[in-house]
């Protein structure tokens, strides 16, 4: 699911507190080009100077999708 496409299944319902709360972990790891890779990366889980990079989907986001109930 792209990035949008979660931001907007959660704002679905309203802005809940815990709407919210999720969103802002959502934001965070929002997918970036990566700079190793052909593909996305999560701007919150890589780090450019320390030549780590995870990609997107991220386990966060990954957690976050698999409990949500659609």
């Amino acid at each position: 699911m792209t990035h949008e496409k979660l931001i907007k299944k959660i704002q679905i319902t309203g802005h809940t507190s815990l709407e919210a709360a999720i969103i802002a972990v959502v934001e965070l790891h929002k997918p970036v080009q990566s700079y190793m890779f052909d593909e996305e990366a999560c701007s919150h889980c890589s780090s450019e100077e320390d030549r780590i990079e995870i990609l997107y989907p991220c386990a966060t986001i990954q957690a976050i999708e698999k409990e949500l109930p659609w």
